[in-house]
């Protein structure tokens, strides 16, 4: 009875390996590109030197990054090197506001996840500029602004591109 339990747990191994791997985008992926995944870096490192959740994301012409950070009711703005994992300096900003705190609190999908559905939506190497969480009638979602003038909208409920354009 035992030798039929054993290709059954192996077939179950591999199987579960495949999805998980398959859940996992690998870095440098075909629709992501050094810039995306800097911008992705950035916000990851802003979020974790603060202790909150990035809902605004800005390249300077330096390429460096400033990252807002919702932290409790506060605000922390971070500034990070062009490389995304470099803090320059950090400093606590205004309140928060408290509608935007609560849809970001109900939101599903992060910045980071954002910048990611927006590169692949726009897979020509454009570069992210900004990103945004944005009240459009109630509707929140992540405005994602490319260098070239494009600008991708993803729900911040499910991750479900809104709309595309210039």
């Amino acid at each position: 009875m035992d030798s039929t339990r054993i290709p059954g747990i192996t077939l179950l191994a591999v199987v579960s390996a495949l999805a998980l791997s398959s859940c996992t985008p690998a870095p440098g992926g075909a629709n992501t590109s050094a810039t995306d995944e800097t911008a992705i870096r950035a916000a990851n490192t802003a979020e974790a030197d603060a202790g909150g959740r990035a809902f605004a994301l800005d390249r300077g012409d330096d390429d460096s990054w400033e990252v807002h950070v919702a932290v409790g009711d506060r605000e922390v703005e971070v500034h990070l090197a062009s490389d995304g994992a470099t803090v320059q300096s950090r400093r606590d900003d205004d309140g928060i506001d408290a509608d935007e705190r609560a849809a970001l609190d109900a939101a599903v999908t992060t910045l980071a996840d954002a910048v990611r559905i927006a590169a692949a939506q726009n897979p020509g190497g454009d570069r992210i500029d900004e990103v945004e969480l944005d009240d459009d009638g109630g509707d929140w979602s992540w405005t994602v602004e490319m260098q070239s003038g494009a600008v991708v909208r993803i729900s911040a409920g499910d991750g479900a591109v809104v709309s595309t354009g210039r």
